[in-house]
């Protein structure tokens, strides 16, 4: 098992005042297999590097969605529910029947969103 610990992503491998480290850090973090490659492979690659549009894009999907979604929720389910009174907390229990006797049988909350 390694120790990684001491590993720096940020830091080169080799030492860079050298000649071969230098080197051998240029062909560590150089593909060369992209000389083969089509332009259209490249232009592709080029193109998924455009992001800053990605943040407000989201930003804006995400707040469209907001402003319309969530009133459709509301819409479309109830948000009223009812519970029985002998199922309620020992203390609302009592200060419902002390309140309004034994009439009341369930009492509806809006369950909220």
């Amino acid at each position: 098992m390694m120790d990684l610990s001491s590993f720096d992503i940020d830091a080169p491998r080799w030492d860079q005042s050298t000649f071969m480290g230098r080197l051998k850090h240029f062909f560590n973090i150089t593909d060369c297999t992209t000389a083969l490659l089509p332009d259209s492979r490249l232009d592709e690659a080029k193109a998924l590097r455009i992001t800053y549009l990605h943040g407000p894009i989201q930003v804006m999907l995400v707040g469209v969605f907001l402003v319309f979604m969530v009133p459709a929720a509301c819409s479309l389910f109830p948000q009223r529910c009812s519970i029985a009174v002998s199922k309620l907390e020992p203390d609302l229990r009592d200060s419902i029947r002390s309140r309004y006797g034994g009439s009341v049988q369930q009492v509806y909350f809006n369950k909220g969103l």
